[in-house]
């Protein structure tokens, strides 16, 4: 019997050019009997970079895009973040500690505009206690005789110092080889293991992963004294504030990423991030979400469901989109052609 897990897809407006085709293209590749598969809607304004991003649409379009997927069975239905202050003060207390959450009211995403209090908000109500995250961008590979969760939920109910699992990183390289810019070390119980987080897959059990709490609060910003003075005050003293610090910060600040913060608090424990070492799962994020990718995107997904890929991305993790649109990779991988590409 399979153990019951939740997968929760995070999707915003920035979301909208690609989510119809990666998020089906998720749930087929896992191939699990999840307990719930539920689109987590951030309906928060953007800010930082995500206001620049290609092809954002709007917050009617993007729950209309969501609705298609809930209507066509893919996914269970639609839950909208929850920003009541409220419960944003209690989510963070029980990861960030209570006196980290006070300074962080008013703070649910970072300095870029990208999610810190979603992600722990999907954790938190999750139905069960196995939890599988998936940005809406992410693309990944599962040969047909193998199930990563099932392995994964396996490593994390054998190993308590396990606080996320996720696949390869990238597809295998022949040597191999793992282009990553951190250290890790190989482990023969079937894993890479990393001391440092990332967000944008992730497979955690909710309460090996709440003990890593509390995570330190690391700010991009740092808030001015101003800020803890009542509203009308708080514009004359910030500019004599900024005068003295020579800077233009916003009285508020700005936190970190939640990845460079999870990352530090595993560097200060025994806890790692393990990605499955097998070559029969592994995934691909793709960084630039530009016109060019979108146009390519169904043709990556066919290439990626059938395990292909082109030399240049073995053992890299960010999409080189280049690799994929050479004649040489696009004349391989059809068929009776010269098999230019790779294959699992």
């Amino acid at each position: 019997m399979a153990v019951p897990v939740s997968v929760w897809i995070l999707a915003a407006r920035t979301d909208l050019p690609y989510l119809a085709k990666t998020i089906p293209h998720q749930m087929k590749v896992c191939d699990y009997p999840f307990v719930e598969k539920v689109l987590a809607l951030d309906t928060a304004p953007l800010s930082g970079d995500k206001l620049t991003r290609y092809g954002t649409g709007s917050q009617s379009e993007v729950r209309e895009a969501c609705q298609k997927l809930v209507d066509a069975g893919v996914m269970d239905r639609i839950e909208e973040i929850d920003y009541d202050p409220a419960l944003v003060e209690t989510i963070y207390t029980k990861y960030f500690g209570a006196e980290q959450a006070r300074h962080m009211r008013g703070h649910t995403h970072n300095w870029k505009g990208s999610t810190v209090y979603a992600s722990l908000y999907c954790i938190e109500q999750a139905a069960s206690d196995c939890y599988l995250h998936f940005d809406a961008d992410m693309l990944l590979y599962q040969a047909p005789d193998f199930n990563w969760i099932t392995e994964a939920v396996q490593l994390l109910k054998d190993i308590p110092e396990i606080a996320a699992m996720r696949p390869l990183c990238g597809p295998p390289h022949p040597d191999g080889k793992l282009f990553q810019k951190h250290v890790y070390r190989h482990d023969s119980r079937g894993f890479y293991a990393h001391d440092v987080f990332s967000m944008r897959a992730y497979l955690v059990d909710r309460r090996q992963f709440a003990r890593l709490s509390p995570i330190p609060l690391s700010w991009k910003y740092q808030p001015m004294w101003s800020r803890w003075l009542p509203k009308p005050l708080q514009s004359l003293s910030a500019k004599v504030e900024r005068r003295l610090r020579k800077n233009t910060t916003s009285v508020e600040g700005a936190i970190a990423s939640f990845e460079p913060m999870t990352s530090q608090r595993l560097q200060e424990t025994d806890f790692f991030r393990a990605d499955l070492s097998s070559p029969k799962a592994w995934t691909i994020h793709p960084a630039n979400h530009s016109a060019q990718f979108i146009e390519a995107l169904p043709q990556l997904i066919q290439f990626i469901e059938q395990g292909l890929y082109p030399q240049e991305q073995a053992g890299h993790y960010d999409l080189k989109l280049d690799a994929w649109l050479t004649e040489a990779f696009l004349q391989g991988s059809a068929p009776n052609g010269s098999n230019y590409a790779n294959k699992c």
